[in-house]
């Protein structure tokens, strides 16, 4: 009977344990619906830091979780940015670029997908519309 109840136990825990939260894997990415409308603009770089993909401009004033459009991907090396409607672009991480979008309130980002993204990396949403060359 124990050993009944031990077996029972470990189901358990192993079905609780694989629905729970995880931590951001390299290739994770937060995406979401491409917005065109863009109020700001910046020019800096992509980092890799504490499992986040963050944007931080280049006077280092600024840095923020990039959330870029539905079909952008992430290989661990370099983005490509889907923008409807337009050739796709790719971005190595550390390589200088202007980036255009909107900020966005965490609270406006409600899906549960977002909660990962926002617990491990705390820096501030932003909704990505554009992207070209720094030089």
């Amino acid at each position: 009977m124990r050993k009944l109840a031990l077996l029972g136990l470990v189901a358990v825990s192993s079905s609780v344990a694989a629905a729970g939260p995880h931590p951001l894997r390299p290739q994770d990415l937060a995406t979401g619906p491409y917005q065109s409308v863009a109020t700001a603009g910046y020019t800096g770089t992509l980092l890799y830091e504490g499992g986040c993909l963050l944007f931080r401009d280049d006077e280092n004033t600024v840095q923020f979780l990039p959330v870029w459009p539905y079909g952008s991907v992430f290989n661990g090396t370099f983005v490509i940015f889907h923008r409807p409607g337009k050739t796709e672009q790719r971005i190595v991480v550390g390589e200088e670029f202007q980036i255009e979008g909107q900020p966005v309130a965490w609270q406006a980002l409600s899906a549960p997908v977002y909660r990962p993204f926002q617990q491990q990396c705390g820096s501030p949403a932003f909704s990505v519309s554009r992207v070209r060359p720094g030089n």
